[in-house]
């Protein structure tokens, strides 16, 4: 490739002096290149100097032949800038399909509205618009956002016709198993920090109920959750209540949904209200589960199990109780439906 003319002596003098006083990285790399390919240096070897890649050189080298382009524009656009239309009819496109690679999107501007962006360019715009180059939210594949509406609704009135003694209970089941739980901490670039691992998998099974008005938090353990543990945390429930209707809200697990259950139930002042299927995001009790692994297991090793079972166990036996300004600011009501928005790529 030669699409740059081989300069003149004034215009050497001129690019050398402008890359003495360049204001900055990018701005040096390319006065670099444009003088350093005209010394015979070769695309491939600038792409290796300079650590930018071949489709960068060429343009760089096509945008100085073709109009003297020594500088980044402005925030890294081009000298080509949307209107304000165009803008926002990009922007509409790019909140439809999604991109998997810039360069895409660069050539998706050229075709559409005739203007030329570098990647760089291009990605600074994105930015600038509130883009971002992230993973799209995974949700249950039989999520129903009408019927989670149409549940928030249900809570509402039930709040509102809520006895003085009645409560409103959140329960689910969670199972903390023997085993580290590394997760992203900010660690120092270049420093490897370690996390031992265990071989064993043992686990515990706890029941859990919340209470949102005053943060009340009852768990109980159990061999394992099935009907006969659910009967025996409800029995529990109600000799530690002494009055009023027991309204619980929880998930339509079999454990919480059988024969067995109900025959039991019938004769008690419990009232189950069930979740729409595939909605944890309806459930604050959830939230207690987050707090209590960030607060507990997250990057942690356990000796042994007991040690682990131990600080399970002290969790929910005192240090839930010590941290309730935590959980008030973590915890709460205000639901949000997850809204529908597949992904279409390009």
């Amino acid at each position: 490739m030669r699409s740059l003319r081989l300069l003149t002596e004034q215009e050497r003098l001129n690019l050398e002096d402008q890359l003495k006083r360049a204001k900055n990285s990018a701005e040096w790399k390319r006065l670099f290149v444009i003088l350093s390919y005209d010394e015979g240096q070769s695309i491939q070897e600038l792409a290796r100097l300079t650590r930018l890649s071949q489709w960068t050189i060429e343009e760089y080298l096509k945008e100085y032949s073709s109009r003297n382009k020594t500088k980044n524009d402005p925030r890294g656009g081009s000298s080509s800038k949307l209107t304000e239309v165009e803008a926002a009819e990009l922007e509409q496109h790019l909140s439809k399909t999604t991109y998997l690679k810039v360069k895409c999107i660069v050539a998706y501007v050229h075709k559409t509205f005739g203007k030329q962006y570098s990647r760089t360019g291009m990605t600074d715009w994105l930015i600038k618009h509130g883009f971002a180059f992230k993973h799209p939210e995974k949700v249950p594949g039989k999520l129903d956002p009408i019927r989670q509406a149409s549940f928030i609704e249900e809570y509402e009135k039930l709040k509102s016709n809520l006895k003085p003694r009645d409560w409103i209970l959140f329960l689910d089941a969670v199972h903390p198993e023997y085993q580290s739980q590394a997760v992203c901490g900010w660690i120092k670039k270049g420093e490897c920090k370690t996390l031992q691992t265990t071989g064993k998998q043992k686990r515990l099974h706890l029941v859990g109920a919340l209470n949102l008005k005053d943060m009340q938090v009852i768990v109980r353990e159990y061999e394992t959750i099935d009907a006969d543990s659910m009967i025996r945390f409800f029995k529990d429930l109600e000799s530690s209540i002494s009055d009023g209707e027991i309204h619980i809200i929880l998930d339509n697990a079999a454990a919480h949904k059988n024969h067995k259950l109900t025959d039991y139930l019938t004769n008690t002042r419990i009232r189950l209200h069930y979740l729409p299927p595939y909605s944890p995001n309806l459930n604050p009790i959830e939230r207690l589960w987050k707090v209590f692994r960030e607060t507990t297991l997250y990057n942690r090793y356990f000796d042994s199990c007991s040690d682990f079972f131990a600080a399970v166990r002290g969790f929910f036996a005192d240090k839930v109780h010590k941290i309730q300004a935590l959980l008030r600011r973590r915890i709460n009501d205000n639901f949000q439906i997850i809204k529908l928005n597949p992904i279409k790529l390009a």
